[in-house]
């Protein structure tokens, strides 16, 4: 058991380390049907907050790359260099307008927390996944559907969660009186399909959300795999 600890404080302090230069701009944001990523949720004090971005904004461009998804423009802000301030063109009330944007260290981060029902681990509102100790995993991209909230995983994370598959995407957060809430579903759960179809990627979760208004979902969790239907 102590093997198994010390192995995995290595292998998150691993992580961090190589996230330690990561930009961050504080937003939380979901795909588009047309391209673009729209904003869900904009950090107080962040620099999104600073430039202006508000929620509901649909980002169409960032440092005058055109935004495809939620995926591609995490890793645009992820990539761009700490300090370095960029564009960043928004649709809002169907108008487009440019904002400037300075991204900050993604390590620097520090927000409220919601508690995971897993021992020792907490999902910061920041986006990064921690134990008690001073490390942290990173995710890389995140959507919302349905009251939902979910992030990218990597192999790191499905073992740590107990998910022996490519698929699987964490639940972050629920939106307390939804849906999803009454169904059950709760942060540090893993969705691993929705009516039988993988989920790998939120992009894939949002799409297969939009598809069903009452999804069968198949889920992880405490490394036992469950479904719930949601209503």
């Amino acid at each position: 058991m102590r093997g198994i600890f010390l192995a995995t404080m290595m292998l998150v302090a691993s992580i961090t380390v190589l996230a330690q230069e990561t930009g961050w701009i504080g937003v939380s944001i979901e795909d588009q049907q047309n391209g673009g990523a729209i904003v869900r949720r904009v950090e107080p004090n962040s620099p999104a907050e600073k430039a202006g971005l508000k929620e509901g904004d649909v980002i169409l461009e960032f440092n005058s790359v055109a935004v495809i998804g939620v995926q591609q423009l995490t890793r645009l802000v992820r990539e761009t260099p700490v300090g370095r301030t960029v564009d960043i063109k928004i649709r809002r009330d169907n108008r487009e307008q440019t904002l400037k944007v300075t991204a900050e260290r993604a390590s620097n981060r520090g927000f409220g927390r919601f508690d995971l029902d897993v021992p020792n681990v907490h999902i910061f509102a920041d986006g990064a996944l921690r134990n008690a100790q001073p490390s942290q995993f990173e995710f890389n991209a995140g959507s919302a559907q349905s009251g939902i909230r979910v992030e990218q995983m990597n192999d790191q994370l499905r073992d740590f969660f107990g998910v022996f598959s490519n698929n699987g995407v964490l639940v972050t957060s629920v939106d307390s009186g939804s849906a999803a809430e009454k169904a059950g579903i709760k942060a540090g759960d893993v969705i691993t399909t929705i009516d039988g179809r993988n989920i790998r990627t939120p992009a894939e979760f949002s799409r297969e959300m939009r598809a069903d208004s009452k999804p069968m979902i198949k889920l992880i969790r405490e490394k036992q795999e469950r479904e719930v239907r949601i209503e």
